[in-house]
C-alpha cells in the first residue's frame, strides 16, 4: 500500500502549498477590502474601487496635514480610489516603518508618505522592488531623480527673510523656532538657510538665535519663551509651523510685546487668521498643503501609467497679511 512514500510526500506538499497560496490571496483580498471600507467617505456596497492607496503622515495638530489629507481625499474620489490614512507618532520612526511595510505587504497600488530624507530614499527602493507606486510628500525634496510633491521650506525661509527686512530693515534681529521633527541642527535646516540667504543681501539684519520646539502641545510657547529670555534683542520671530505660530502669539500677548516683537508665522488656522487681522501676527506664510495632496494623487496616477521620470512638484505658498494676500 505504501510502496512509494516519496510520491505521497510530493502530493501532500503540493496540497499544503496550494492551500498557503489560497490563504495568501484571501488575506490580500481582505486587506484591500478593509482599505475600501476604511476610506473617509461613502462607499456603495458591492462596488469595488479602482485603486487602493495609503496616506502615511505624522499624528500632529499641525494644520498642514489637515490640508494635505483633504487634498488627497478629494483627488482620490475623482479617480475612484480608496484611501486608508495611517498616522504615526513623529518621534517614533518604527510606527512609520510598520505602516509602510503594511502597505507593501498588502500590495496596494500606491503609498503617499511624509517622512525624513533618509527614509524617503530607502522607501523608494523598497516600493520599486514591490512594484508599488511611492509618492513622497513634504517640505524638502530628496536629492536625485524620483517623484516628490511638496512646498519648499527653503523658499518659505527666503520669503520669511524678505518680510522681516521689509518691516525692520537693517535693525532686524531675528529669532527662529523650527518644528520638532527636523533631522538636523537648526543652522542646517532649509528654512534657516533660506532666511540667511535673504539677510546676506541686506546689510545689518541678522539671525540672533534659532531653536527647535520639543514635541508636545505647548512646545511652541516653551520654545519661544526660552528664546526671548535668552536673547531679549530679538524683534522678529519666524515660526516653522502653525502650532508654533499660535504658541508664539500667545507668548507675545502675555508678555505685552505686540508691536515690539513682530511675528512671522506659518500656515493658517481660525486662530492664526484672527490674530493676523488683529495685528498680533504680522504675516503668515501659507503653504498650499491641500494642493500638495491633490498633486500627489495626480502624480500617483501618472506613475501608475508609466510616467515616473519627472521633476519634483513645488506647489508654492501665499502670504496672509492684515491688509493683503499675495502670491
Amino acid at each position: 500500500m505504501f510502496r512509494n512514500p516519496g510520491w505521497i510526500f510530493v502530493v501532500v506538499f503540493g496540497l499544503c502549498l496550494a492551500g498557503a497560496s489560497v490563504m495568501n490571496v484571501t488575506l490580500v483580498s481582505q486587506a484591500r477590502t478593509a482599505l475600501e471600507e476604511g476610506i473617509l467617505g461613502n462607499r456603495s456596497v458591492g462596488t469595488p474601487l479602482t485603486y487602493h492607496v495609503a496616506l502615511i503622515i505624522p499624528r500632529t495638530t499641525d494644520t498642514f496635514f489637515d490640508g494635505l489629507t483633504e487634498g488627497v481625499l478629494v483627488a482620490a474620489r475623482r479617480i475612484d480610489a480608496a484611501v486608508q490614512i495611517f498616522r504615526y507618532q513623529a518621534q517614533a520612526p518604527n510606527d512609520l516603518e510598520t505602516y509602510f511595510q503594511l502597505g507593501l505587504s498588502s500590495h496596494l497600488d500606491g503609498l503617499i508618505v511624509y517622512s525624513g530624507l533618509d527614509q524617503m530614499q530607502n522607501h523608494r527602493k523598497q516600493a520599486e522592488a514591490e512594484h508599488v507606486v511611492f509618492i513622497p510628500v513634504g517640505t524638502r525634496a530628496p536629492g536625485g531623480s524620483g517623484l516628490f510633491v511638496g512646498s519648499s521650506s527653503f523658499l518659505q525661509g527666503v520669503e520669511g527673510g524678505n518680510i522681516a527686512v521689509r518691516h525692520r530693515g537693517s535693525s532686524a534681529r531675528i529669532g527662529i523656532v523650527l518644528p520638532a521633527e527636523g533631522e538636523e541642527e537648526p543652522r542646517r535646516d532649509p528654512m534657516y538657510r533660506g532666511i540667511l540667504m535673504t539677510l546676506n543681501t541686506f546689510s545689518g539684519a541678522s539671525i540672533v538665535a534659532a531653536s527647535r520646539a520639543n514635541p508636545g502641545l505647548f512646545s511652541g510657547e516653551e520654545a519661544v519663551s526660552s528664546l526671548l529670555r535668552a536673547e531679549p534683542s530679538i524683534n522678529i520671530l519666524i515660526c516653522g509651523n502653525a502650532p508654533i505660530t499660535e504658541g508664539a502669539a500667545q507668548v507675545i500677548v502675555d508678555q505685552g510685546l505686540v508691536g515690539q516683537v513682530l511675528l512671522i508665522g506659518t500656515d493658517e488656522s481660525p486662530t492664526i487668521d484672527k490674530l493676523v487681522d488683529r495685528g498680533v501676527i504680522t504675516a503668515s506664510i501659507v503653504r498650499d498643503s491641500r494642493l500638495v495632496g491633490e498633486q500627489a494623487v495626480k502624480a500617483f496616477l501618472r506613475a501608475l501609467r508609466g510616467g515616473t521620470s519627472e521633476p519634483p512638484v513645488e506647489v508654492g505658498f501665499t502670504v496672509r497679511e492684515r491688509r493683503e494676500s499675495k502670491r
